[in-house]
């Protein structure tokens, strides 16, 4: 078995569109979909502190409560910009 540090923190680079559009997917998309019923605990539980990993990130940024037609154009408009981000698997 190895010695491996799990608990040790690690930072990840994204832009601020890129994070609300992992965001999005992770609230709006994934949450309550049949796919986490195929998860285990230890999984649903990594996929939701991920989402309040996010959430927390995109408020310190300055995204935060809009209302819904100004929240639907930030979620369109950072989903435009993720269509540029450079993606190892598509390349």
């Amino acid at each position: 078995m190895s010695n491996e540090n799990f608990a040790k923190e690690t930072s990840l680079k994204l832009t601020t569109g890129h994070l609300l559009v992992v965001w999005d997917v992770l609230a709006n998309k994934l949450s309550g979909s049949p796919y986490m019923d195929n998860l285990s605990e230890e999984e649903r539980r990594a996929i939701w502190a991920l989402q309040d990993l996010c959430e927390r990130e995109l408020v310190d940024n300055g995204l935060s409560a809009h209302p819904e037609a100004v929240w639907n154009e930030l979620v369109r408009a950072a989903t435009e910009h993720v269509k540029n981000i450079p993606v190892e698997f598509l390349d």
